[in-house]
């Protein structure tokens, strides 16, 4: 069944999710947030093709169909997922890590605070918004952007971070839809573990560059060499600068090289 809206899509069933399909759309993002004002409960919306997609940073990142999977779910957080918010991109990565090691025999690091990696280079990104009503909390979109092959960003110019995809890791799947069912069924299970501690456990063992030097550039300041040592509870980093002292990182990016283009990001 189509939606007015949406009239290059339709609503199908996956995982027990209801799922927008759309051939063509800007940011899937975008798409959740106006349909949250149209239906009730949680829904997922998953784009083919997607054209003015997000990143960090307002950066633009554009899916080529086949080639990438970009889709947005649309959550409403209960009361004690509120108190977890932060947790919610690490959802969206530890739900891909977890899929990757159970059905392809895969080890994925999540770069905090927003991208998976194998072997260091950057499978997925990951975008979440959330969505007031007054002064309480009404929704939360989580967007993920995955490189299914090489062509998602053979042609994205100068890369910020090394890039992979599943083509290239091997990982063999029967279709985008087929892998999207699998990681929506891999994100109900992980989020009945969101405010535990299992979970913030899982999330600094899957912890990329521990123990490692990184060019870290905090918002509002300056890039610096740090090293990422654990993951605190309300979703911030510990870091150790080159003189050895701790310091408490609320929010920043890692770059692999001094160029200023991103090559995936989410929607």
């Amino acid at each position: 069944m189509g939606d007015a809206r949406f009239p290059n899509g339709g609503w199908i069933q996956l995982a027990g999710w209801d799922v927008l399909v759309l051939e063509e759309t800007g940011s899937t993002n975008d798409d959740a947030k106006a349909l949250s004002e149209q239906r009730n409960g949680e829904f997922a919306v998953w784009a083919k093709k997607q054209n003015a997609g997000r990143g960090r940073e307002d950066r633009q990142w554009h899916s080529v169909e086949g080639c990438s999977l970009t889709f947005s779910v649309l959550f409403y957080p209960n009361e004690i997922e509120k108190r977890f918010l932060s947790r919610f991109t690490a959802l969206g990565a530890l739900a891909l890590t977890d899929l990757l090691r159970s059905a392809y025999a895969i080890e994925a690091e999540i770069k905090w605070p927003n991208d998976v990696l194998i072997g260091e280079k950057k499978l997925s990104g990951i975008l979440t918004e959330i969505t007031w009503r007054g002064s309480s909390i009404d929704s939360l979109v989580m967007g993920m952007g995955i490189n299914l092959t090489n062509e998602a960003f053979t042609n994205a110019g100068e890369l910020r971070f090394p890039a992979t995809s599943l083509e290239n890791e091997g990982v063999k799947f029967e279709s985008p839809q087929a892998f999207l069912e699998k990681l929506l069924i891999s994100l109900r299970q992980r989020r009945q573990q969101l405010d535990s501690t299992q979970f913030l456990e899982d999330w600094n063992q899957k912890l990329a560059f521990k123990d490692s030097y990184m060019p870290i550039k905090q918002y509002q300041g300056k890039t610096e060499m740090l090293c990422p040592g654990s993951i605190n509870s309300d979703g911030s980093l510990n870091t150790r600068d080159l003189e050895g002292n701790w310091r408490v990182v609320q929010s920043a990016e890692f770059s692999a090289s001094s160029s200023t283009s991103e090559e995936s990001s989410s929607s």
